[in-house]
């Protein structure tokens, strides 16, 4: 099925430059996944646009995106000319419309890499890693004016060991961070810092997972006093697989490490609505998966059902960097690099129940889009992702509406 695509070019003038935004708007919100599916499996997400939210001559690479009410944050890594990589954000306040002009949080000599974001009202808090001072470090920052003004970088690892693969969670004035350690020994483990002001103080340093390998992506999430930390174990024998542990006091403290899959190693996702605990699991460069396993819990993590790997009637094939948000007791969205006709895609997948009942191809680009990022704030679903198709990596952005 062929889909007629409208181009149009907008010119928005950011100070002396330009800030062209290029949309995609198709005439009708369907693509060829949609309609190779049943007329009552139609999406009840309809995608707008695909816009280059940087477009510059940089690499602009790992964007992440949050969201909060109207406000919609997205952050990136950019290779400024004549210098290592910074961290970059903009924002809209008309619910993902338009955008203002980025603001660079590191500006540092360092390379500043993998940033995360999270907000919570008029707060928006970013990490990333950092090795300015020899080795990597996972500094914080935040602001209370709703992304406008930002604070001076907070070292939250602070310690001669290499800090990376770092996450965070926000749940009201609550900010949880994981990240991975590995000190000259190649001895790794899960560490988590929190903070129960908004962050402006952080409590100690706190070990999740003593366990955990080079490879491993330490995940986080939140509801209410409950705090949820995954991470995967990849090449490494008896030891490979997927842990879960858990905080009922808001991350002063964690039950015990719990292993739920022996043969799911690859990277994971975590969301928490409520008593409902979503985690997925994809693939890694190491860790290939013909799909994407789901294990839920609707008891606020105490027990998850057995693992369900879905397909989603083989177009949800081998993802990578998968990430879930949801915000109902039986629906999640993942958004997934996917190897789709020869090319690598960033597919939309609804899951309802046990079901996955639509895939939305949000790219479609002629080269491989990669590392999608999803948040949602009310009827609304942001993701953003890099592509190549613009001839050097740009980070794209579709906003989405629940119907």
């Amino acid at each position: 099925m062929k889909v007629l695509v409208v181009l149009i070019v907008a010119v928005i003038a950011v100070g002396a430059a330009a800030l062209v935004l290029i949309y995609y708007q198709p005439v009708r919100p369907q693509n060829d996944f949609v309609s190779s599916l049943d007329d009552n499996d139609l999406p009840p997400v309809v995608f707008e646009n695909a816009t280059n939210l940087t477009n510059n001559e940089h690499d602009s690479v790992y964007g992440q995106v949050a969201a909060w009410n109207s406000s919609v944050y997205v952050v990136w890594q950019d290779s400024v000319s004549g210098r290592n990589y910074d961290i970059f954000m903009i924002k809209s306040v008309d619910g993902g419309i338009s955008f203002g002009p980025p603001l660079n949080l590191s500006n540092n000599p360092g390379f500043s890499e993998h940033p995360q974001l999270s907000a919570s009202g008029g707060n928006v808090y970013a990490v990333w890693a950092d090795n300015s001072q020899g080795n990597r470090e996972v500094l914080f920052s935040r602001s209370t004016d709703s992304g406008v003004n930002f604070e001076g970088s907070h070292n939250l690892s602070s310690n001669t060991s290499d800090s990376y693969n770092q996450e965070m969670a926000v749940f009201d004035n609550n900010v949880y961070v994981v990240w991975v350690e590995r000190d000259g020994q190649d001895n790794t483990r899960v560490l988590f810092r929190s903070s129960t002001d908004g962050g402006s103080t952080f409590k100690e340093i706190k070990g999740v997972g003593s366990q955990a390998s080079i490879g491993s992506f330490p995940k986080v999430a939140a509801y209410g006093d409950d705090v949820y930390v995954a991470w995967n174990i990849v090449e490494d024998g008896a030891h490979s697989g997927l842990y879960f542990a858990k905080s009922s006091d808001r991350g002063g403290t964690f039950g015990d490490i719990t292993k739920l899959g022996e043969d799911i190693s690859g990277e994971s996702q975590i969301a928490a609505y409520k008593d409902t605990v979503f985690l997925i699991s994809g693939g890694l460069d190491s860790a290939d998966v013909n799909g994407l396993f789901l294990m839920k819990s609707a008891d606020a993590g105490e027990t998850f059902a057995d693992p369900l790997q879905i397909y989603a009637r083989g177009q949800f094939v081998r993802p990578l960097n998968v990430e879930v948000v949801s915000d109902n007791l039986d629906v999640a969205y993942v958004a997934g690099q996917v190897f789709s006709g020869g090319n690598e895609e960033i597919l939309l997948l609804e899951v309802s129940g046990a079901n996955a009942t639509s895939v939305i191809n949000l790219s479609k680009n002629a080269k491989i889009s990669e590392c999608p990022s999803i948040a949602m704030a009310g009827d609304n679903i942001y993701v953003v992702w890099e592509d190549l198709t613009p001839g050097n990596h740009e980070v794209l952005y579709a906003r989405g509406s629940k119907t």
